[in-house]
């Protein structure tokens, strides 16, 4: 067993458009880095964040680690660091993000890398941010690329690493929980609504398998979820059509928001990220941009 680890896991966009808790897709940047040193005293979790647990048994990533480290580690303890890169309920996977560094980081220290395994403690850690174990965000941090979960059990998830897939995501200056966008949900849906979902789905992973950006302008539609949480988001609809303006192929809300995103080539990454951070302006309303793109997904930065 190694002694000391150093990892790190992306920000995440779940549902790339019709793919309502399905789909998901890692960024380049921003990311949350955790480090495991084992200690013979009781296991600890600090952060460079004050508003997050310091107990283990509520902090996402020592909660993670701790469902590897039961099954591999044979009772160690460890101190835990987490530095967080990715602003807590922005819509980019910062839960995801830190869970899956945690279990990420307790499995290298065991040797022992298992991708079902570190997926499903990072989902048991998504479990304490927001009382579900969803892994939509999880499953891209930890893989990368383009992912789309049929089943966590057994493992069984696709995953397409698209090339030279840019990304300009915005985070603007609202407050958006994953509780609150889940409760603004409709119980049903349209029949026609659910069509076009399955219909626009297929479609992404043609896309994305065939390089085919353009398309997804249409493909990135989404009938279930973005319809009704852009609501909990003033100015989204005008951020959109600035976006589009610009010169960006497609845009759509980052899983539970209130992050939007929009897919362009790297021409117009600069524009695209002004005019809508100019948008959001237009309404009183700061924001932080990110142009990045397509990433490949947790990394161990140290091992000792």
């Amino acid at each position: 067993m190694n002694t000391y680890v150093k990892v790190r896991a992306p920000a995440t966009l779940a549902n790339f458009g019709p793919g309502f808790d399905v789909y998901g897709v890692a960024l380049e940047a921003p990311f949350d880095t955790v480090e495991i040193s084992l200690t013979d005293g009781p296991s600890t979790v600090t952060s460079n964040m004050d508003s997050l647990p310091t107990d283990v048994n509520e902090n996402v990533a020592s909660y993670a680690a701790q469902q590897v480290l039961d099954r591999y580690g044979a009772g160690v303890h460890f101190d835990m660091r987490v530095t967080k890169g990715i602003r807590p309920a922005s819509g980019m996977g910062s839960s995801g993000a830190s869970s899956v560094g945690g279990a990420f980081a307790a499995a290298a220290l065991c040797d022992t890398i298992v991708a079902e395994d570190i997926v499903l403690a990072a989902a048991e850690g998504e479990r304490i941010s927001s009382g579900n174990p969803h892994a939509d965000n999880v499953v891209p941090s930890y893989m990368g690329g383009f992912t789309s979960i049929v089943s966590l059990r057994p493992f069984n998830v696709i995953n397409i690493h698209p090339e030279d897939l840019h990304i300009v995501a915005v985070l603007p200056d609202i407050e958006v929980s994953t509780r609150q966008a889940r409760a603004i949900l409709p119980e049903t849906v349209a029949l026609q609504d659910a069509v076009s979902n399955v219909a626009m789905g297929s479609y992404v992973i043609y896309c994305l398998m065939n390089g085919d950006y353009e398309g997804l302008s249409v493909a990135l539609d989404d009938r279930l979820s973005v319809p009704y949480r852009k609501t909990l988001i003033n100015g989204y609809d005008e951020a959109r059509q600035a976006a589009l303006d610009a010169g960006a192929l497609a845009f759509s809300l980052g899983g539970s928001g209130p992050t939007v995103f929009a897919v362009t080539t790297n021409t117009h990454k600069k524009e695209i990220a002004d005019a809508i951070a100019n948008a959001f302006a237009d309404k009183g309303i700061g924001s932080s941009t990110y142009l990045t793109m397509v990433g490949s997904g947790a990394q161990v930065v140290a091992l000792e």
